[in-house]
């Protein structure tokens, strides 16, 4: 029998992203934060921004947070994790005016490679369900790489040191085995994230701009799981280079 990811069905969805009809009119550029709620409020506060709306789902609801950034208003929002959930919310914002998205959130080290060291992916491979529905099958979703080069620009002119890289997007947090790490090893993952595949396709999908920073936390390099510290130090100065990014774009 056919694996029912790859029935891939490039018509309209019968449910629109903007079925709840908000009055709701937010700027084209986003950044969108798996981060935690409290940081992002702060962040936000700090900034003199003020809540515009909320997306609200079975289990939380979501600010919608507007920065006045140096050259236009940005719009913040928390990303929820997992590819699904994130994808939902995604597609939110882009029914409600947004056109270009930064993401940015932790990973996890597939290589010998420090914590807090920031990546701008290039490449996602596709190990999560969410991309089949927005691009017919593939190995990796290939992210845009003009977006990508003007977020890595951002980095290097703010002296954040950056890498380049592909990430292996997977549902199976718990399900992340050896062999599989060194299968993904070779074939070019250098880190491991759960949304970034399916951000990517949705984006491609509905015609956005999208590009994802990634900042190493915990690692898998030797082949088993050392937490460190979630990569705590680069939380505020992601939230801050997704905003200059965004800006850029």
């Amino acid at each position: 029998m056919e694996n029912i990811l790859s029935e891939y069905d490039k018509s309209p969805g019968i449910i629109s992203p903007d079925f709840e009809k908000m009055d709701l009119h937010l700027p084209k550029k986003a950044v969108f934060a798996f981060l935690g709620e409290k940081r992002i409020e702060r962040f936000a506060l700090a900034r003199g921004s003020e809540k515009v709306g909320t997306f609200v789902s079975l289990t939380k609801d979501f600010p919608l947070w507007m920065i006045k950034a140096d050259k236009e208003d940005i719009c913040i929002l928390q990303a929820p994790a997992g590819a699904s959930a994130a994808v939902l919310l995604l597609e939110r914002l882009y029914a409600y005016g947004v056109e270009k998205v930064v993401a940015l959130g932790c990973c996890g080290a597939l290589e010998k490679l420090a914590e807090n060291v920031f990546f701008v992916v290039r490449k996602a491979l596709r190990d999560e369900g969410t991309s089949y529905h927005y691009l017919p099958p593939a190995r990796f979703v290939t992210l845009d790489e003009s977006a990508a080069d003007i977020v890595e620009g951002v980095l290097r002119e703010s002296h954040v040191p950056c890498e380049r890289g592909v990430t292996w997007s997977t549902d199976g947090f718990f399900r992340e085995t050896k062999e599989k790490v060194k299968a993904r090893r070779a074939e070019g993952c250098r880190v491991v994230d759960m949304e970034c595949a399916a951000l990517a396709a949705c984006a491609a999908y509905r015609g956005k701009v999208f590009a994802q920073i990634l900042f190493t936390a915990d690692t898998l390099h030797d082949l088993s799981h050392e937490q460190r510290a979630w990569g705590k130090e680069s939380r505020d100065k992601a939230l801050l280079m997704g905003v200059k990014a965004a800006e850029r774009l």
